[in-house]
């Protein structure tokens, strides 16, 4: 289609119009997060919080002494009026209740559920002259706990009365005339919480991940009332991450490499009197550290039923040997104590073992036997040498 001059001065001008308006509009709040972790080492029953502190802890130290606390990467600015009936025109402030987290193993995508709670609130809010919060008096599902300030600034910190499911908050009596409004900058956002986390004795070593996304703006999860400018995020993810790092060692007595049986007494006072031994045995001691799961197996080298065997080198002729195991009572299998457990063989057999508390060098033993029926056999070739290898392997990390 032809134009002229006048048709395109006029798609020019729309073209910048449309350039201004876009130009005009305000950019989209960022995503904001923070993580919080915590770590296990094997030296107890629970997880050690390693979250930097929030910011108030400087202001308040002997209140964060053995209190979780993290700094909530979320600031806005808002107008307050003084004393107005409306409590969202107040400063005014509703966090979010008690949430449940999963978190996952990066590695086998093992699952366990943690919960998450805030307990105690902090914020420094700035203003020209009288800030809210310069005051000792906290209305909603607040208590008041500490206020630091000079009047135009203030820092606060409020307890929260119902954690599970929280009731806004809002000051009263700080200086000011009813209907005085205030511009006020809110900074350095801070919180004490309560992560509860499961049982770091049943998850196996390394790094379990989790999340949970929280709205932020009127009626959402973090609600900072009426008149909010310059919120720099409509969304907060907390990310959770929980190290888990198992202390376990397994040690025996040097010589433990090689094993004998033997009937129980040695020998001599079965061949004095021409007698079949019940058994052939050895019991061999161990140590164990042990924090976390851990499965158990036997590889063989001559593999006989489901059980390992040892072999006469002149004849092939081959007996079985029943492995089995003994370890503390802090260590259980499928609830029960491990007492002369028997062993598997292969490591698609293994059996899991599960602590109730740590094992902190403490006593254990293998047992090595061959009965009755086999030591019979055995005795058909007087004189004959048996042997085997038998690897015992304790996994810490399957």
């Amino acid at each position: 289609m032809p134009c002229n001059q006048s048709t395109m001065t006029r798609n020019l001008l729309i073209s910048l119009a449309l350039l201004v308006l876009l130009l005009a509009l305000p950019a989209p709040a960022t995503a904001e997060e923070v993580t919080i972790t915590a770590e296990y080492r094997g030296g107890g029953n629970e997880f050690i919080n390693t979250t930097p502190q929030a910011a108030f802890c400087g202001r308040w130290p002997h209140y964060c002494n053995g209190v979780e606390t993290v700094g909530i990467p979320l600031t806005y600015d808002k107008k307050t009026t003084h004393s107005a009936p409306d409590h969202r025109d107040l400063f005014y402030i509703k966090v979010p209740g008690r949430r449940t987290v999963t978190v996952t193993h990066e590695l086998t995508g093992e699952a366990y559920q943690l919960t998450f709670e805030i307990f105690a609130i902090s914020q420094y809010v700035a203003t020209t002259s009288n800030s809210p919060v310069y005051t000792l008096y906290v209305r909603g599902g607040c208590n008041y706990l500490y206020t630091l300030g000079t009047g135009a600034w203030a820092s606060y910190l409020w307890s929260v009365k119902n954690p599970g499911n929280p009731d806004y908050c809002y000051p009263v009596g700080s200086p000011g005339n009813p209907g005085m409004e205030r511009n006020v900058a809110v900074r350095d956002f801070g919180v004490a919480y309560r992560l509860v986390t499961p049982s770091p004795l049943r998850m196996k070593q390394g790094m379990y991940r989790g999340q949970v996304t929280y709205q932020v703006g009127p009626g959402a999860d973090f609600d900072f009332g009426n008149d909010v400018s310059n919120l720099n995020s409509n969304t907060l993810t907390i990310n959770f991450e929980l190290d888990v790092v198992h202390a376990f060692v397994i040690d025996f007595p040097a010589g433990s490499e090689r094993v004998v049986l033997e009937p129980p007494g040695g020998w001599t006072q079965w061949l004095n009197n021409k007698r079949l031994p019940e058994r052939l045995y050895r019991d061999l001691p161990l140590r164990i550290w042990s924090s976390g799961p851990f499965t158990v197996h036997t590889r063989c080298e001559y593999p006989l039923g489901g059980q390992c065997a040892i072999r006469n080198d002149a004849n092939d002729h081959q007996v079985p040997v029943q492995v089995a195991l003994t370890l503390p009572s802090v260590i259980l299998h499928n609830g029960q104590p491990v007492n002369r457990l028997p062993l598997p063989v292969g490591e698609a057999t293994a059996i899991q073992m599960d602590a109730t508390q740590p094992a902190i060098n403490r006593g254990g033993s293998l047992h090595f036997q061959v009965d009755k029926s086999a030591v019979s056999e055995m005795t058909r070739y007087p004189g004959a040498r048996y042997e085997g290898d038998v690897t015992v392997v304790f996994d810490a990390d399957f």
